[in-house]
């Protein structure tokens, strides 16, 4: 959970001022009204966009890493018409270093195919790239 989110519980009163019709003049009523977050569906709702954007965001991936192992051409010449073969194992997304406290810094829910115009800096809870692994055989013939 985030901070904002963990406290939902704790009244808070937002700074402001009050709409009685003094809130234009030299000395308006100051907002003294307790809110508690949990109970106001329209707190976290209402809020800018700007509220939620994370600044300075760094990253590190190491997105694609491959093993392979060539088989000795005594080995590989012992298959009629076989010249060569290799085997391989590929790691994709292994590893992620970031000061994001998002799912992944490069994933984002708003982008053309969800009819928007790419991605603006906000996620929307999207599922991280994710880990995967595969591994095969090369052969020359």
């Amino acid at each position: 959970k985030s901070a904002r989110t963990n406290a939902r519980m704790t009244p808070i009163v937002l700074d402001g001022v009050l709409a009685d019709g003094q809130q234009n003049t030299a000395n308006p009523t100051k907002n003294t009204i307790v809110l508690i977050p949990y109970f106001n569906n329209s707190y976290y709702t209402s809020l800018p966009d700007e509220e939620y954007i994370e600044h300075d965001v760094n990253w590190l991936r190491l997105r694609d890493v491959t093993l392979n192992y060539r088989l000795p051409e005594t080995l590989a010449h012992k298959l009629k018409g076989l010249k060569s073969a290799s085997i391989f194992l590929t790691g994709n997304d292994l590893v992620l270093f970031t000061n994001y406290h998002g799912a992944d810094p490069a994933v984002n829910a708003n982008n053309p195919a969800t009819a928007g115009v790419g991605g603006y800096g906000l996620d929307y809870g999207s599922a991280p790239t994710p880990l995967s692994f595969s591994f095969g055989l090369r052969a020359n013939f």
